[in-house]
């Protein structure tokens, strides 16, 4: 058994208490923002656990330490002044006479809780107030040279605020970092993107890699400075900006007439942001889960091909799929019928190639187990297909899933004919 196991609970030693307040207030980010913010207001107090009844007696050798730890901590604080108390009750026990037994440390501020932390602790908070600090100056002058948009009036504390509850990105700035920030904030106004792309916003100075970087800590403080609907918006939304596309699509032309259509491209990638404004030059739209079924196909009249989005149909809600004639093809399992019904809620006329029972049943010996079944039974499935997944999703053909790309290419371009035709 440890030292330290072997000692008694009562009688917290100096570097006992101080590894309790680092754990309580400084390790504990919640707790350390709290008393950097006065949400916990100082002075915090914590008790010592001195000895009760005759426990001093039954140890009498760490009563020693005890009192002596904190004698020393007392001498120590007086000389590196170190505005931590130590409070003494005088006790009278048994043997050993009257004693002077210390009880509860007073702590009245963050700068002495850190001092007696230690050197790191102490650093860490002159960084922060010096980061802080120099945030509020840089920003009172740049902010004095555009008085155009107006401040509001409590920035000061919201701002404060704010920088505490991102203090894990500040301390991970650079200087460069930090002058961007107060150089950028002052030419922010609502509207100013225009619906333009977030890197194509008209700042200066400031790139705006390092915007799209530090979304989220430019939003908190731009709404502490400027507008409080910046964060009830979202910076993107009240700078009037779009976001970059995040969602590529493969777009593929399946005759030589959709891709002269399209410049000549044999493939190309579009968002579904585009795709909803953008109508494909083909009578027939197919939309295909999966990429290398995409990529497979070819001579079919008249129709392109989007693939590669899986979950991801919502641009298939554009209001110039109505004119076209449009097909659905994925994995027959219940992800992928699942999928289907979410693209029938969106556009009802779609028609489902290879998801049915037919292709089930003739390529059966091809199917494998799907990871995970959906557990929600979708609402936008005809009567045959609701059976179907939930055939699919009991395993009743032995295995749950049949992936499109095991389909033979001779009988996929059959399926694919007599859509067409």
């Amino acid at each position: 058994m440890s030292e330290k196991n072997s000692r008694p609970a009562w009688g917290l030693l100096q570097q006992d208490a101080v590894e309790l307040l680092r754990a309580k207030y400084w390790n504990n980010t919640k707790a350390l923002k709290s008393l950097l913010t006065g949400n916990t207001e100082f002075p915090i107090q914590i008790s010592l656990k001195p000895p009760k009844g005759n426990a001093a007696l039954n140890n009498i050798s760490h009563f020693q330490d005890f009192v002596d730890s904190w004698k020393s901590f007392c001498e120590q604080a007086e000389y590196e002044s170190i505005q931590v108390n130590v409070h003494w009750e005088t006790v009278i026990f048994r043997s050993i006479s009257e004693q002077q037994v210390p009880t509860y440390l007073t702590i009245p501020d963050i700068s002495s809780l850190s001092r007696m932390l230690g050197d790191a602790e102490e650093q860490q908070l002159r960084d922060w107030q010096s980061r802080i600090l120099y945030i509020f100056d840089s920003l009172s002058i740049e902010l004095a040279k555009r008085p155009v948009h107006p401040i509001r009036s409590t920035y000061e504390r919201e701002l404060f605020s704010t920088l505490i509850a991102n203090l894990e990105i500040l301390s991970g700035f650079s200087k460069l970092d930090l002058e961007l920030l107060v150089k950028l904030i002052p030419q922010l106004h609502k509207g100013m993107g225009r619906g333009s792309y977030l890197r194509a916003l008209p700042v200066i100075f400031v790139d705006t890699k390092f915007i799209e970087k530090n979304l989220k800590l430019i939003e908190s403080v731009t709404a502490a400075i400027l507008d409080c609907s910046a964060k009830e918006m979202g910076l993107l939304s009240w700078l009037d900006c779009r976001d970059k596309p995040k969602d590529w699509l493969l777009v593929k032309p399946l005759c030589k007439s959709a891709a002269d259509a399209l410049g000549g491209l044999p493939l190309l990638r579009m968002s579904s942001e585009t795709l909803l404004q953008f109508e494909l030059p083909a009578k027939n739209i197919l939309v295909i889960e999966n990429e290398q079924s995409c990529l497979s196909l070819d001579n079919i009249p008249d129709t392109i091909a989007v693939s590669g989005g899986g979950k991801n149909v919502s641009w298939m809600r554009a209001d110039w799929l109505a004119n076209k004639k449009v097909a659905y093809w994925g994995d027959v399992d219940s992800e992928g019928l699942s999928i289907l019904s979410d693209v029938r809620s969106k556009l009802s006329t779609v028609v489902p190639l290879m998801m049915d029972s037919e292709t089930v049943e003739a390529y059966r010996n091809r199917m494998v187990d799907e990871p995970e079944s959906v557990a929600r039974e979708p609402v936008a499935l005809t009567g045959c297909e609701l059976m179907l997944f939930r055939m699919l999703r009991n395993g009743d053909y032995g295995s749950t899933r049949l992936e499109q790309e095991r389909l033979p290419v001779d009988y996929v371009h059959r399926k694919l004919m007599l859509w067409i035709h």
